[in-house]
């Protein structure tokens, strides 16, 4: 009977495990049912991320155009769109969602990722105002969070087209 792998790779199979062999499974099974690859699933998947992070960013948006503005909640919603929009980048990158954790995403975002900007930095920055305007009583003023807000608009709005482009890059269609 002529060989269906190489040697190595038979030998790789005659000594998995059970939980990799129904991983493998999965894959085959992920494959035929969406009738695309596993690469292009992944792309999906993220493209809905970065959708999602769009859809953080519109409301955050819309809250700065209330009359009076909602700041507080507005760095919120900024927050969380640039971590769905980084998540869906590192999701890509390391081919798993391994560093959802919102202190372990800044540490593990893409190496290729926009090496002009320190988005490691800018999402922890993000992280902690937001924590700020989620959990701290001080200060009361939503007017104070008016420079907060502006900051992260302004990261996110930045942030966006450079995200897009590193996912058409790695051959997501968005």
């Amino acid at each position: 009977m002529p060989l269906i792998l190489s040697r190595t790779r038979l030998l790789h199979v005659s000594k998995s495990k059970v939980a990799l062999v129904r991983n493998w499974e999965e894959g085959v099974s992920l494959e035929r049912d969406a009738a695309r690859t596993v690469s292009e699933v992944l792309c999906v998947v993220a493209a809905d991320r970065l959708r999602l992070g769009v859809e953080h960013r519109r409301q955050a948006d819309h809250l700065m155009t209330l009359s009076p503005p909602l700041y507080r909640s507005s760095v919120s919603r900024y927050y969380y769109a640039m971590y769905h929009v980084m998540r869906a980048c590192a999701f890509i990158f390391h081919r798993g969602d391994d560093y959802e954790d919102h202190r372990e995403l800044p540490k593990n975002l893409p190496t290729d990722f926009d090496r002009g900007v320190n988005w490691q930095n800018k999402l922890k920055d993000a992280r902690t105002i937001r924590n700020s305007a989620d959990y701290d009583p001080y200060p009361k003023a939503d007017t104070s969070w008016r420079k907060p807000a502006l900051v992260l608009k302004s990261d996110v709005d930045r942030l966006l087209p450079v995200a897009r482009t590193y996912l058409r890059s790695k051959g997501c269609i968005l």
